[in-house]
């Protein structure tokens, strides 16, 4: 692609959210006047490569976590690069919400059987992103997957995390970033529990996340050497974000027959 990527835009009230097809990628949550999300003023927008920023979606891998990535080399999974397709739309007073699922299932890595949808809804108050996987196959398989938010901050230097707990390791409380930071954190709350994690900066609550159907959350900020190598981020922007990831990387196993639901919520 050499033009950007089609858009959609969902609307409720004054809050407003807008999604590539490219990725089923959220790239902006405006809420009470405030953007809560960031992308990179360097990001590649027309499909060339996965968008640095927003809300991509890693599945059915995360990361690394495939065994066969020696050999692929092809980090976060099979959805983020590629178009995907509008299932379902709805618009109502209260809500205005979204559902997506990836054009091409047929590549050689992709699990026979599992499927995958996207569904974001927009209120007044909050933005909703849930990842649906469905197992249709005759055999257990290995899930990992995360919505990995890119969050807008002024400055990172004055940000800290409240929330944020670990399952094998003491955090402390409130979380600072003062140097590069790339943890996977296993969460504490059983499987479908909610945990609700706030960013804050100078005393001031920024953006509130509530995190559901996860095992893991993994924060991140590449600081300046890393940010440095990254050719769709310019070269100051390590301050501008920080991303909490709504994550399985635990070694979870989606049954057959059966469904799982990932979702992060945004205020």
């Amino acid at each position: 692609m050499s033009s950007p990527a089609p858009c959609i835009e969902l609307l409720c009230a004054t809050s407003r959210c807008k999604i590539s097809l490219f990725g089923a990628h959220v790239l902006s949550y405006q809420h009470a006047g405030s953007e809560k999300l960031f992308v990179s003023k360097a990001a590649k927008l027309d499909g060339s490569r996965p968008i640095r920023g927003g809300i991509p979606v890693c599945w059915p891998w995360f990361g690394q976590m495939h065994p066969l990535i020696a050999d692929h080399r092809q980090a976060h999974g099979l959805v983020r690069n590629q178009l995907w397709q509008i299932d379902a739309q709805k618009t109502t007073t209260d809500a205005s919400s979204i559902t997506l699922s990836p054009t091409q299932n047929n590549h050689a890595l992709w699990p026979l059987g599992l499927s995958v949808q996207l569904v974001i809804t927009l209120t007044s108050a909050q933005l909703s992103v849930t990842l649906i996987s469905q197992n249709n196959s005759q055999s257990d398989y290995p899930l990992s997957a995360a919505l990995h938010s890119y969050f807008a901050v002024d400055d990172i230097h004055t940000v800290c995390l409240t929330g944020i707990t670990d399952l094998h390791r003491a955090q402390p409380s409130p979380y600072h970033i003062v140097q590069e930071v790339d943890v996977i954190h296993a969460s504490k709350n059983a499987m479908g529990q909610q945990q609700h994690v706030t960013i804050q900066s100078d005393g001031k609550t920024l953006t509130e996340v509530t995190h559901q159907g996860h095992d893991s959350l993994v924060v991140w900020n590449p600081w300046q050497d890393k940010t440095l190598a990254l050719v769709d981020m310019q070269d100051n922007e390590y301050v501008k974000m920080i991303c909490i990831e709504t994550a399985l990387t635990q070694g979870f196993i989606l049954a057959q027959g059966q469904q799982h639901q990932l979702t992060q919520i945004i205020s």
